[in-house]
C-alpha cells in the first residue's frame, strides 16, 4: 500500500510529464497535476493499492473540464512577458523522434495510439473502427504507450523541462486539500439549506407542485411510430367484415405492409394498391409476417411519390382455406424505412447484458462462432444446408459475405438483441454462392455502428426437416 505523501513525492515526476504533453505549458501543468493530486486525496484509502491509473484518470479528466471552458483568445497585456523560443529545428526533430517512436510499434497498438490521441476517438469508437472489442481497444493502447515509454529515443528526448522537486509539490498539494475541505463544508451547509426550504417549502403549499407524467410513445391504429427500421407513416383500423381503406402519399418506395390483428386466429389479408391486388399477409394477434414491395413491384400497381395511393385490406380467408372470421378487428399500416443515421434508437441501458452466443442444432459439424472479440472471418465445410444465426447487443449492421459474395445486411434497431437465422441451401442459386458441397467457404463479417458485443454462429451441413 502506497502512501499519499511518498506517492506525491516519488511518482508524480512521472504524472507531470503526461500534465506537460497535455497543456504545452510548465506552468499549467503543474497546476493540473496539484489539482488532480488533491482531488485524488479523499479516495485514497480505497486506491492506495495502485493509485497510478486513477490519478492519471483524474488529471486527464481535470484537463478535458478546462479545455472545455477556458478561452485560449488572445488576452490583451501592456507589457509582453519575456519567453524562450527554441531553434526552429528542434521541434522538427523533436516530431520527427515522436514519428519514428510511433512507426516501430505494432499495427493494431499504433492504429489505436493514433485513433485515440491525434482523432480523438473514444474506446468505443475506435473498437467500431478497428472491428475489436473494447477490451482488446484498452489493451494495445496499454502496450503501445508502455512501448513509448520505454523508447531509447524518446527517453533521451529534451522536450520535457525538469520538474521541480516533489517536497515543493507536496506543500502545494496540502493547500489545495485544505481549500477543497473548505469549499465542501460551505457546498453542505448550503445544500441542506436548500432541503428544508424545500421540504417546508412542499408542507406548506402541497397542491403548488403540478404532476409531470412522462411522456408516452406515440401510436397510429394500434402500431408504434417507430419500430425495427420502419417509421408507421399511414395506418387504419376496421373489422373483418368490412374492407379497411386509407391513403398514403409515399415519401419513399422502400417499405414494409404490417398487420394486426385481434386473438389467436390465424388469418389472412389481401393487400389492395390502387384496386391492385398485391399480396396477402398472415396475422396472429399483434404480430403477423410482414412483406415488402421493391420499387418495380409498387411501379406496376400505380404507386409513385408524392402522389396519394388507395390502399385497401380485405379479409380473404383461413389460412385453412375455410371462410373468414365472423367477428374480429384488425389494422394494417405501411412502414417506411428509415435511415440508419436518421433512426430515433432508444435510450442506451444503463447496464447491457452479456451476449451469449446460441447455436443450431442438427449437424455432423460443430458450430462455429464470429464475435466482436474474436476473429471476424473463418473458413467452413460447404455441405447441403448452412445455418448462420446473427445477434447484436446494440444497434448496428453486420455484413456477412461468404466467398466474397455479400449476403442480406443484417440490422438491429434497439438493445433487444434480437436472433436472425440465414438459411443457406447449396441447390439455391439465389444467393450467387458457386461452392460445391464437399469444399470449403470463407464467411467473413464486417460490423457496422455497433457499440457493444456481437456473433455470428455458423453451423455447415445441416440436416433439414419439415418442421424447421
Amino acid at each position: 500500500m502506497v502512501g499519499f505523501d511518498e506517492f506525491v513525492v516519488g511518482r508524480s515526476p512521472r504524472l507531470l510529464r503526461l500534465a506537460y504533453l497535455l497543456t504545452g505549458d510548465h506552468a499549467h501543468a503543474e497546476d493540473l497535476l496539484q489539482t488532480a493530486l488533491a482531488r485524488s486525496w479523499s479516495a485514497w484509502r480505497r486506491i492506495a493499492e495502485d493509485p497510478e491509473p486513477y490519478v492519471r484518470r483524474v488529471l486527464v479528466n481535470t484537463y478535458n473540464s478546462w479545455w472545455r471552458r477556458r478561452w485560449n483568445a488572445e488576452r490583451p497585456t501592456a507589457v509582453l512577458p519575456d519567453r524562450v523560443l527554441d531553434s526552429p529545428q528542434s521541434g522538427v526533430d523533436d516530431r520527427d523522434e515522436v514519428w519514428r517512436a510511433l512507426g516501430r510499434l505494432p499495427d493494431q497498438q499504433r492504429a489505436v495510439l493514433v485513433l485515440r490521441y491525434f482523432e480523438d476517438l473514444t474506446e468505443a469508437q475506435i473498437a467500431d473502427v478497428l472491428g475489436v472489442s473494447a477490451g482488446a481497444v484498452k489493451g494495445y493502447a496499454a502496450k503501445g504507450l508502455a512501448k513509448l515509454r520505454l523508447d531509447p529515443t524518446l527517453l533521451a528526448s529534451s522536450v520535457l523541462p525538469e520538474a521541480p522537486p516533489g517536497t515543493e509539490r507536496l506543500g502545494g498539494v496540502r493547500d489545495r486539500i485544505r481549500s477543497r475541505r473548505r469549499q465542501r463544508l460551505i457546498a453542505v451547509g448550503a445544500a441542506c439549506a436548500v432541503i428544508v426550504a424545500l421540504v417546508v417549502g412542499y408542507a406548506l403549499f402541497p397542491r403548488a407542485h403540478a404532476v409531470v407524467l412522462p411522456p408516452t410513445e406515440r401510436r397510429i391504429a394500434g402500431f408504434a411510430e417507430y419500430a425495427d427500421g420502419h417509421r408507421v407513416v399511414a395506418a387504419a383500423q376496421g373489422t373483418y367484415q368490412h374492407p379497411v381503406s386509407f391513403t398514403w402519399t409515399p415519401t419513399t418506395l422502400d417499405i414494409e405492409v404490417l398487420p394486426i390483428c385481434d386473438g389467436g386466429l390465424d388469418i389472412r389479408m389481401a393487400v389492395n394498391f390502387n384496386g391492385f391486388p398485391s399480396n396477402w399477409v398472415s396475422c396472429s394477434g399483434r404480430g403477423g409476417t410482414t412483406f415488402t414491395l421493391g420499387p418495380s413491384d409498387l411501379a406496376r400497381r400505380g404507386v409513385k411519390l408524392g402522389e396519394p395511393t388507395a390502399v385497401t385490406v380485405t379479409v380473404d380467408n383461413m389460412r385453412t382455406g375455410g371462410p373468414g372470421p365472423a367477428v374480429g378487428r384488425m389494422s394494417l399500416g405501411i412502414g417506411e424505412r428509415v435511415p440508419f443515421d436518421q433512426y430515433p434508437f432508444p435510450a442506451r441501458p444503463a447496464r447491457l447484458a452479456p451476449l451469449e452466443p446460441q447455436t443450431f442444432g442438427g449437424s455432423s459439424y460443430a458450430s462455429v462462432t464470429l464475435s466482436a472479440a474474436g476473429p471476424h472471418s473463418v473458413t467452413v465445410p460447404w455441405g447441403a444446408a448452412t445455418i448462420l444465426l446473427c445477434a447484436s447487443r446494440t444497434p448496428g449492421i453486420l455484413r456477412v459475405t461468404v466467398d466474397g459474395r455479400p449476403l442480406k445486411p443484417q440490422t438491429w434497431w434497439d438493445y433487444q438483441a434480437g436472433v436472425h437465422q440465414i438459411q443457406l441451401e447449396s441447390a439455391d442459386t439465389s444467393s450467387g454462392i458457386t461452392a460445391a458441397v464437399g469444399s470449403t467457404v470463407t464467411v467473413t463479417v464486417e460490423a457496422e455502428k455497433t457499440s457493444g458485443d456481437w456473433y455470428v454462429s455458423i453451423t455447415p451441413n445441416v440436416e433439414l426437416h419439415p418442421d424447421r
